[in-house]
């Protein structure tokens, strides 16, 4: 999934020539990365024991890869060398999360977009799903797409999984600020949101700022959501270069 990405130089800074990559000499040089450069950049958390004992062949979760730490690193580093290179935010899978499936319950088929409204209303104001996952699946189609300014994920399992990957529930938050029906089949919401990213995938503890968001839910012909769109005050690659910037000393409540 990580091919060779280009991206250009960030800062002014010259970076020494190291073998296997190619990399920038002045601003607005292009630089190629290839996978394995970046995989030896970021080493394995699980390297030792397989040079030791041999590779693993089970997982603790089957949708996170043993290794999922380092290519949530991955994806992240070629998702911020995409963008610089092409300017405004392209949409990014950040990590492998595995093949879309079907979760949760019967689905809630022939609701109307005012009744699909009060259950994402009481998902974002008290689950704060974007942090915590905790939305309801049976509201959602199974092939649904969702899209921010850093990534592109189709398939609600896929989706459930990435959110598990990202902020820490106790020291993130969502205020819901408003949702309305737009449309037969169009519901939209404003929100704001920030927190802390988990350790276990971000040991550095990095943190997003309190920032605004603005998300489009499509509904199908069978009264499930298809699409959530989300638009926000920040651009994409702001909110990755906070994913990557250690904050250091202890956490503080952002919300």
């Amino acid at each position: 999934m990580l091919h060779t990405r280009t991206f250009q130089k960030l800062s002014q800074h010259q970076t020494r020539h190291r073998p296997g990559r190619c990399v920038p000499t002045r601003a607005n040089t292009a630089v190629t990365v290839t996978r394995s450069a970046l995989q030896d950049l970021i080493p394995c958390q699980h390297a030792s024991q397989d040079e030791v004992h041999g590779p693993s062949t089970s997982h603790a979760h089957d949708e996170v890869p043993c290794c999922s730490r380092r290519m949530v690193m991955l994806g992240g580093l070629a998702a911020i060398s995409a963008m610089a290179a092409s300017g405004p935010a392209h949409a990014l899978p950040l990590a492998p999360l595995g093949d879309v499936k079907r979760v949760g319950g019967d689905k809630l088929t022939g609701q109307s977009a005012e009744q699909v409204k009060d259950i994402l209303a009481r998902d974002l104001s008290e689950g704060m799903y974007f942090v915590t996952g905790n939305l309801t699946k049976e509201i959602f189609a199974d092939d649904c797409s969702f899209v921010d300014p850093t990534n592109a994920v189709t398939g609600l399992s896929k989706y459930v999984t990435a959110l598990g990957l990202l902020f820490d529930p106790a020291w993130s938050k969502v205020i819901l600020k408003d949702i309305r029906v737009t449309g037969p089949n169009r519901i939209e919401a404003d929100w704001r949101m920030g927190g802390w990213l988990r350790t276990e995938y971000f040991p550095w503890q990095p943190r997003v700022d309190p920032f605004e968001g603005h998300t489009i839910y499509t509904l199908n012909e069978e009264g499930l959501i298809i699409k959530q769109e989300q638009t926000w005050s920040i651009s994409g690659f702001k909110a990755l270069q906070q994913t990557f910037t250690p904050v250091p000393g202890p956490r503080t409540q952002l919300l």
